[in-house]
């Protein structure tokens, strides 16, 4: 098989394949649920050899930042945007153990090609008037009033778990830095791989004159593996999450699950509130972008029932 030759595919893992809730934040345990998550997506390389997977990134940043809290009067605290650089890193490393582990089992031979990713936003995103990503620990009331004081953050109180939590903003993704190397890259290496970018919605950078500045943001995981797969002319769309397909009515008592939808009917659905913002609406909105951009289809599922998505026997399939 020559360059450049097999399906695309772009597979975007949400962050519970790297820590479930209630787990403790240890490599061996990150490294166990990224093995079982490559376990089961690894046969999807037997229809798309050409693989990206991108991840997010929710635990590890949430911990970077703790530390950056915990150890401020030691070590000066790093801005958020390398935080997010820190934790591609982090997880890189976390997913090439696993990926080797779960590619042995599998009498398999597929590298992984792990990459830092820059993904560029607008200076003047309206995200950057009225930030609303909550991220890191939570603090004191006393705490976050000093915080607003001596940084200008900008906190809600979460009455549920008692605390105030910094939001930040989450701009709309313009592109993603140097694309188009991304696209010679995956053009020119030799089918099977699988190439780990985008971590966490990729470090947010705004562009000018001297180049690329980060800001003190998060960007969304799904829409920026949108632009990922549009730009890199995959095949599919694939996002896998902790439900096995998107449903209407889901905290009703009689969920409907949605199998195969128009991009029109699911930008419908989404226009009439049926899902969330700050868990399924992402996904909506990147599968009705890459389809509408494309003609290409996408696929929202969960991991286990991957295969059987691919087949229209689960999931939920925009076309």
């Amino acid at each position: 098989m020559r360059p450049g030759e097999g399906g695309l595919a772009v597979l975007a893992m949400g962050g519970n394949a790297i820590l479930k809730a209630g787990q403790e934040a240890r490599d061996d345990v990150q490294i166990g649920n990224l093995q079982e998550a490559f376990r089961m997506t690894l046969p999807l390389l037997d229809r798309y050899p050409r693989m990206i997977i991108t991840h997010g990134n929710g635990p590890q940043v949430g911990n970077i930042l703790l530390r950056n809290e915990l150890c401020q009067a030691d070590v000066p605290p790093m801005p958020l945007d390398v935080c997010v650089a820190e934790s591609q890193g982090q997880i890189a490393y976390l997913a090439l153990q696993a990926w080797d582990r779960a590619c042995r089992a599998a009498g398999r031979e597929v590298p992984m090609v792990p990459i830092i990713t820059r993904t560029v936003v607008s200076a003047d995103d309206p995200a950057f008037r009225e930030p609303a990503k909550p991220i890191g620990p939570y603090y004191t009331k006393e705490r976050a009033a000093a915080l607003i004081r001596d940084k200008g953050w900008v906190f809600q109180e979460d009455l549920r778990r008692g605390g105030m939590r910094r939001v930040v903003p989450s701009p709309d993704v313009v592109k993603v830095a140097k694309e188009e190397h991304l696209r010679a890259l995956a053009e020119s290496l030799v089918p099977p791989f699988a190439v780990l970018c985008g971590g966490g919605g990729g470090v947010p950078v705004v562009q000018g004159g001297a180049g690329f500045t980060g800001v003190e943001a998060v960007v969304d995981k799904d829409l920026a593996s949108a632009r990922l797969a549009k730009v890199l002319h995959a095949d599919i769309l694939i996002m896998v999450t902790d439900v096995e397909a998107v449903y209407l009515d889901f905290t009703s008592d009689r969920p409907r699950p949605l199998r195969k939808v128009t991009a029109e009917e699911l930008s419908r659905h989404a226009a009439e509130g049926q899902f969330p913002p700050g868990s399924m609406g992402p996904k909506v909105e990147a599968a009705t972008r890459f389809v509408k951009a494309t003609g290409r289809k996408a696929v929202i599922t969960s991991a286990d029932r991957l295969m059987d998505a691919l087949e229209g026997k689960a999931g939920t399939t925009v076309e």
